[in-house]
């Protein structure tokens, strides 16, 4: 839910400035999210009073970076998340060069440089935890014909077991997206743990071929 009020903040940034979801598709694109790194000091909580905010940041020929973060009523920041969008070109399947009249009226600067973000972290002898087999159904699907990038996120945490669940909160989350799922594919979540117990690994794959992967930092309650 968090991830769906943080994305729904530059969605509405992207309706203000004429420049949507329709709109972008009838060119034959569409905004396709490549990583996501959530950082959470604390999470927002029932009845509390919250703002969320967004800002293009910066953007090169073929990557928007984007920054969000939300702040209780006292104007305290308790959550950050950067993320890299890519456009894709619907007919090619493959990434497309920035048009300047999709990018430039959200104000980023523009760079020749590309962010060299940290991948996910991983650990070679991790204890194995679960893997489970889902269905790709209709109503996971985005505009842009795959899965939605948060339907992963259920995935993943569907992996752990009620108990740590109950007795750890996410600190952070760093997931990378390597290959688009669409209606009707099997996806397998894989999911291990640090011996630590403090950190989580997961993998997303679909017909075989690995799709997405991530790490996800914790803390005990």
């Amino acid at each position: 839910m968090l991830i769906n009020i943080l994305m729904l903040a530059s969605q509405n940034q992207s309706i203000y400035l004429g420049l949507t979801e329709e709109k972008i598709n009838d060119k034959g694109y569409g905004w396709v999210i490549t990583q996501h790194i959530l950082t959470v000091e604390r999470l927002p909580i029932f009845g509390e009073n919250i703002r969320v905010y967004t800002k293009a940041k910066s953007y090169n020929r073929y990557f928007c970076y984007r920054d969000f973060w939300i702040e209780d009523g006292n104007g305290t920041i308790i959550t950050r998340m950067h993320s890299v969008f890519v456009l894709m070109d619907h007919k090619k399947r493959k990434i497309a060069r920035l048009l300047p009249e999709l990018v430039e009226p959200y104000g980023g600067e523009y760079t020749n440089k590309i962010e060299r973000l940290a991948n996910p972290l991983t650990e070679s002898n991790a204890q194995y935890v679960s893997e489970k087999t889902y269905r790709v159904r209709f109503m996971d699907i985005d505009s842009n014909q795959h899965v939605n990038n948060v339907h992963y996120f259920d995935w993943m945490i569907d992996g752990l077991t009620e108990d740590f669940l109950l007795t750890h909160d996410l600190t952070e989350m760093n997931i990378k997206y390597k290959k688009e799922i669409h209606y009707g594919e099997t996806v397998d979540s894989e999911t291990s743990i640090s011996e630590n117990k403090l950190v989580t690994y997961h993998k997303i794959s679909a017909e075989n071929e690995e799709s997405c992967y991530a790490s996800c930092t914790w803390k005990s309650r």
